[in-house]
């Protein structure tokens, strides 16, 4: 193969490889939404418990969900009459699945502290539990754009100049002439 194109090809494929030299686990292809609080911040919640009763209450999308099972068994209610009390918003709540229930958050997604106060009946029993959600405030989202690395431009720049001059050097270089051929 003739020697220009090696040094051509060699030249292309390295070009092509630079951007993929590996360092840590960020994208570079577009600017994305750099998530500042864990997983578990982002969806507020809060607990009681009574002796009758065990209540987790979290805002899920458009929701205020409420797991609720019985203190001493730990199975979950249900078919309860549940009835959630904001001080602003009264509203029954509807049972989606074996101890889940759930209403709509209404005004229970504007940041601040929301006082809950759930009723629960059931056939045999009937309690009150009171709890706080609070919820925070939202964090403003911060954008990362692209980020431009300064050593790949001086470094295919560098490869290509190299480049250049050894395909200056071949091109100036004499023929070698094989034994006996004419000149």
């Amino acid at each position: 193969m003739n020697p220009v194109r090696v040094l051509l090809l060699g030249t292309a494929l390295a070009a092509a490889a630079l951007p993929a030299l590996a360092h840590g686990d960020e994208d570079h292809s577009e600017p994305h939404v750099v998530a500042t609080a864990p997983m578990a911040a982002q969806s507020p919640r809060t607990e009681a418990q009574t002796d009758a009763f065990e209540l987790v209450a979290s805002l899920e999308q458009d929701r205020l969900v409420l797991h609720i099972d019985r203190f001493d068994t730990n199975e979950p209610v249900e078919g309860a009459q549940v009835e959630v009390d904001t001080g602003t918003m009264q509203a029954k709540a509807t049972q989606s699945s074996p101890g889940v229930y759930w209403v709509a958050q209404g005004a229970l997604g504007q940041p601040g502290k929301h006082p809950l106060t759930i009723t629960i009946e059931t056939e045999d029993t009937a309690d009150l539990l009171t709890a706080t959600l609070e919820v925070p405030a939202a964090p403003a989202p911060t954008t990362s754009g692209p980020i431009s690395e300064p050593w790949m431009a001086w470094g295919l720049g560098g490869t290509l100049l190299l480049s250049g001059a050894g395909l200056l050097a071949l091109r100036r270089r004499p023929r070698a002439t094989a034994p006996g051929s004419p000149v």
